[in-house]
């Protein structure tokens, strides 16, 4: 039997038998054949398939570096789209349109856009290729991506819906109706979707995977677990998968499960960011603070925390990774963390660092510049705003080492010994003495602070309750309730005073976005604040104000939250409820005011 009769026969037993099996009969033929690029290119197909992607890669390479092969580079770009190494599947689709103009692969591009999100891109390409044929399904499909992304639902509903008319079986359509109808909060039909999609093909492993995601996030955890357990039948050697159930068992305080997924995940994808930060949260929340700061700098390599640092490239150049750190180093640089609340949470190690080194520069959020200035005085001169130094060239350039500030915990927070048991934040007193000539109007016995939304990350709409849900607060006499919420809210606090005797209060000229000195002003002002996850909270427990912190559903809980008591070392005066309690537990306040 001649090589290509071999090769062609063991891709036949691969296909219908077993896979393992085949695969190292190929692998035999190719130690002998190692010059042969067609038997090195389907032997990468394969290992591509059984998920063996770094074999996989090193393969493709060589025959893109020796040969420019096409399919090649259409492979590895794929494998790095569904890995979300959106950059590098970029740059390699950018190589192949040099080469070639190929429309699937044009239409893959305008697909890794809208994940990089260059959403108007991404919605240029597509609107060419849709005025020359509007019922492209795959510029259709992207085209309804990105106006899910950019959060108008109904527009992308009419897309998904529209390709539904054109090919009623689309599961991708399917898929991204379900998704979409999730997000708009309606849950019947986001899962009746996933169900038409699953029972035209129920071997589909991106749709149990999305289906069980949808479950976890509903707390139907029995069915998430199913259903990603029969997506492992499908592809059972997915590092995803594991981590995803690492994730559920993790919600449900089975930590010897959650770990025993999780390093089944790292064993095959030992470099995935994701998969390390799901094992420092399981770390954390048992207070193995050593173990949970090692994994935790995994969140640096997620897609999803690139795309929020504009200078991710120019930082990670000088990213300092070492477990110990020195003095005699260099020159360091601390970048605050994605949103104004992490920066808060971990500022609470800036005096730590700045007490240890001379040759050290933080730069921060504008609103907390005089904040840091006058909590830290000794160093006042260390903190710059935000982009003074990574924005500026020459000024980067005296920079040796760079810091994330989540990335201080590992030196600064080993154990629980470590954490302080004070506020850490001082207000303007000036500030403080204006607010409560404002107060002196307000005579209940009580002052109430709420903050109701979150605005900032995916899990916003998990995190948030509706001021309705506040009802039994609200009807507390002896209290005046004071409106803390930033963001878009006037009509639905305007709406809940026509209907509600006790009125949400909220003080005249205050700006709850920018004004962080008003707001702390108003925080200490207070007998308790009420707030959900979000910036407010965090500025609230570094304050010292006393807080009422209302947890999410497990799945959206950060890890400062996520606690196996009430109490956060983070901020000693803040206290955690569930969710569920909170709504359904009308004495926790009473108890807490001591009414």
């Amino acid at each position: 039997m001649n090589l290509i009769s071999q090769i062609n026969d063991i891709l036949k037993k691969f296909e219908t038998g077993d896979k393992l099996k085949s695969y190292k009969e190929l692998q035999k033929i190719f130690k002998k054949n190692k010059d042969n690029n067609l038997l090195r290119y389907n032997l990468a197909v394969i290992q591509q398939s059984l998920n063996m992607n770094e074999e996989a890669r090193i393969n493709y390479n060589y025959l893109i570096k020796n040969e420019k092969n096409l399919k090649a580079m259409i492979n590895l770009y794929n494998m790095d789209i569904t890995e979300a190494n959106y950059y590098e599947a970029f740059n390699t689709i950018e190589s192949i349109l040099k080469i070639k103009t190929i429309e699937n692969v044009i239409k893959d591009k305008a697909f890794v856009l809208y994940k990089l999100n260059r959403i108007e891109e991404a919605k240029k390409i597509c609107i060419f290729y849709l005025n020359k044929n509007n019922e492209n399904l795959g510029f259709l499909t992207v085209i309804g991506q990105c106006l899910f992304h950019e959060r108008k639902y109904d527009e992308a509903i009419i897309i998904f819906e529209k390709i539904l008319q054109i090919d009623s079986k689309n599961l991708s359509a399917l898929n991204s109706l379900a998704r979409t109808h999730n997000e708009k909060n309606d849950k019947l039909k986001a899962e009746e979707y996933y169900l038409k999609a699953l029972k035209i093909d129920g071997s589909s492993f991106y749709l149990l995977n999305n289906i069980a995601g949808f479950y976890r996030e509903n707390s139907s955890y029995d069915k998430a677990i199913d259903y990603y357990k029969q997506a492992l039948s499908v592809n059972p050697n997915n590092a995803y998968i594991y981590n995803n159930l690492a994730k559920i068992y993790f919600d449900l305080n089975n930590h010897e499960k959650a770990m025993e997924n999780s390093f089944k995940a790292l064993k095959m994808k030992k470099s995935d960011g994701d998969i390390q930060k799901t094992i420092a949260f399981i770390y954390l929340k048992d207070h193995d603070f050593e173990n949970g700061w090692n994994y935790y700098d995994g969140r640096l390599d997620i897609e999803d925390f690139k795309e929020k640092n504009n200078f991710i490239k120019k930082l990670n150049k000088k990213l300092y990774r070492s477990r110990s750190l020195n003095n005699q180093k260099g020159k360091f640089l601390i970048v605050r963390e994605q949103g104004v609340g992490d920066e808060i949470l971990y500022s609470s190690m800036y005096e730590d660092v700045l007490s240890d080194f001379d040759n050290i520069i933080i730069e921060c959020d504008p609103r907390l510049l005089n904040f840091y200035k006058r909590s830290f005085p000794k160093y006042r001169t260390k903190f710059v705003s935000l982009g003074t130094i990574t924005n500026d060239d020459e000024e980067f350039k005296k920079i040796d080492y760079i810091i994330y500030a989540g990335s201080l915990g590992r030196y600064y927070r080993k154990n629980i010994k470590d954490f302080k048991n004070n506020s850490f934040l001082k207000l303007y007193e000036k500030k403080l003495e204006e607010m409560n000539r404002k107060l002196s109007i307000y005579k209940k016995k009580y002052k109430i602070g709420l903050s109701w939304k979150s605005f900032s990350d995916k899990f916003a709409t998990d995190k948030s309750l509706n001021l309705k849900d506040l009802n039994k607060m609200f009807s507390l006499n002896n209290c005046d309730i004071f409106n803390l919420q930033y963001g878009d809210v006037e009509d639905e606090i305007n709406s809940f005073n026509n209907t509600t005797k006790n009125k949400l209060l909220s003080i005249e000229g205050l700006d709850l976005i920018n004004d962080f000195e008003g707001i702390a002003s108003l925080l200490k002002s207070l007998d308790v604040f009420i707030s959900v996850s979000n910036s407010t909270a965090h500025l609230a427990g570094a304050l010292g104000v006393k807080t009422i912190l209302i947890k999410p559903e497990n799945f959206a809980v950060f890890h400062y939250w996520n606690q196996k008591t009430d109490n956060t070392p983070w901020y000693p005066s803040v206290r955690l409820i569930d969710k569920k309690i909170f709504l359904n537990d009308s004495k926790f306040l009473k108890n807490i005011l001591g009414i």
